[in-house]
């Protein structure tokens, strides 16, 4: 089922908390909460302490089911932020390699001219996989993670241009070599090495519905994808429309089977609060070098994995992407700033989960009402000039 917030401008008071001279991110949460919002969760970590805790509105819009403190989101694309600090963990372990190829630990992916592809390549969108091509998918194939690793394997890489973005195929080639390396999937190593220690509500959607918010788009939201599901370009069509990320009809994303699904590079969900906490412990480790408690990697692997690997303009979508050499986004357009070191990854619809390490801070967005990208989604950027806001009156006091 597909459908909107209630949009009426009324006075609406966000749930949780918010620490002296954050107010005015408060404000800017509670008026989205109640112009446009169905329901939704923002929290902000700062040296490692949590300053803002927000939530409110509906899980569930189609039972009234309210937005609690638990309340986790899927967050699509943002899950590929996931995927990166689990291969930070990794590369840090000595298990994968950056720099070395995907063969090294995959034989099978040397087929058909991939020999060289890196590891780094794959999370970068660089590596010529940005979708599978010759093989029909559909929306229950990409929950068999290993069939997925299989088809990219045995396909010929795109030549050109260098960073072509797609939704899917980094996750499962990440997933693959953990399993080629670990002997377990991506989501049990994350689950055994991040997630557990450091108690994030944090995983691929294995939970209840009662416990994922409900999933909410319409039109507007889907026609964004029209343009590549019917262009003539055989590329952009295996990128977008192969399977569509979110038909027409009914909200795949709410469906029992996928909820239960394990699509490594779009279907984590978690709690804002436990997300940001995630990036956080990131930002922690540059700042001290050690294996103690809360550790996700060394100072000098997250060095690794932050440094700009590509920044260039995706020709597909039209605007320009960075990412750091382990598949963190960074800023796209460089510029200076208290988030100008920022990387993290968003993820479609509107959420937005980054950290800013000179700045000591991490943060997640999660919405369940999903929005079209531009112009008609002003949600996660007013949130984030509310707490640029807050942080640069902070300063100014303490000076």
């Amino acid at each position: 089922m597909t459908g909107t917030a209630d949009t009426a401008h009324a006075p609406v008071t966000a749930n949780g908390h918010v620490d002296p001279g954050f107010e005015a991110v408060r404000a800017c949460f509670e008026a989205n909460l109640g112009e446009v919002e169905a329901g939704a969760a923002f929290a902000v970590h700062r040296h490692g302490r949590c300053v803002v805790d927000l939530w409110g509105g509906l899980a569930d819009v189609s039972t009234g089911a309210p937005w609690t403190a638990d309340t986790r989101a899927q967050i699509f694309s943002g899950s590929k932020g996931v995927v990166a600090t689990t291969l930070l963990r990794l590369c840090d372990a000595g298990v994968l390699e950056l720099d070395r190829p995907v063969a090294r630990y995959w034989p099978e992916f040397a087929a058909h001219g991939k020999s060289a592809v890196t590891v780094g390549e794959c999370v970068t969108y660089t590596g010529g996989l940005p979708a599978v091509t010759g093989h029909v998918v559909d929306q229950d194939l990409i929950s068999d993670a290993r069939a997925m690793a299989a088809l990219l394997a045995d396909q010929e890489p795109i030549e050109s241009p260098r960073l072509v973005y797609g939704p899917f195929t980094m996750g499962w080639i990440i997933d693959e070599l953990t399993v080629r390396t670990t002997g377990v999937t991506l989501r049990d190593f994350f689950r055994t090495e991040i997630a557990e220690p450091n108690g994030l509500a944090v995983d691929w959607c294995a939970w209840s519905a009662r416990d994922v918010a409900a999933v909410t788009y319409d039109d507007a939201f889907t026609s964004q994808y029209d343009r590549f599901n019917t262009s003539e370009d055989g590329l952009v069509r295996a990128i977008w429309a192969n399977p569509v990320p979110f038909p027409r009809g009914e909200v795949v994303w709410n469906a029992a089977g996928r909820r239960d699904a394990y699509i490594p590079a779009a279907n984590v969900a978690g709690t804002a609060r436990d997300i940001a906490r995630m990036y956080g412990l990131i930002v922690e480790d540059l700042h001290r070098d050690g294996d103690g408690p809360g550790t996700v990697a060394r100072r000098s692997a997250v060095r690794e994995a932050l440094t700009l690997f590509v920044r260039q303009e995706d020709p597909v979508l039209g605007f320009p992407f960075a990412y750091g050499r382990g598949g963190f986004r960074l800023k796209g357009t460089p510029r200076t700033g208290v988030d100008g070191d920022m990387f993290g990854h968003d993820g479609g619809g509107g959420s937005a989960h980054f950290a800013w390490p000179g700045s000591g801070i991490s943060l997640s967005y999660t919405p369940n009402r999903l929005l079209d990208i531009g112009n008609n989604d002003h949600r996660a950027g007013s949130l984030i000039r509310a707490l640029k806001f807050s942080l640069h009156e902070l300063e100014s006091a303490a000076a």
